[in-house]
């Protein structure tokens, strides 16, 4: 499925989309649709106590206030997720971006 800003369907989605649909179909929760307001109703865990099927926040602001991206963590510092080079892809929280933009794990 590509990437899509607003999306929400097999034609493309962008990361919260892909979330709450994740969390609907899988867990039968259901999340709100800005990753911004997912971060905010979400219980909040440090990355060292991440469980399979927890949200994981990212900000490009420097100030880390705006919440700009979120995935679901797997197992082994890997995560699912959104982009929009690559559409639905899986990274490691180690990779350098990615720990530069770490904000906090979310549990629902």
């Amino acid at each position: 499925t590509p990437h899509r800003l607003g999306g929400n369907s097999q034609n493309g989605i962008d990361c919260s989309g892909f979330t709450q649909h994740i969390y609907k179909k899988v867990y039968k929760k259901k999340i709100p649709r800005s990753s911004q307001q997912q971060y905010r109703k979400a219980y909040k865990v440090s990355k060292s106590k991440l469980k399979e099927g927890d949200l994981v926040f990212f900000s490009a602001a420097r100030s880390k206030k705006q919440i700009s991206h979120v995935g679901i963590y797997l197992k082994n510092n890997l995560f699912i997720h959104t982009s929009s080079s690559q559409g639905v892809t899986i990274n490691n929280l180690n990779e350098k971006y990615y720990r530069r933009n770490w904000v906090s794990g979310g549990r629902y």
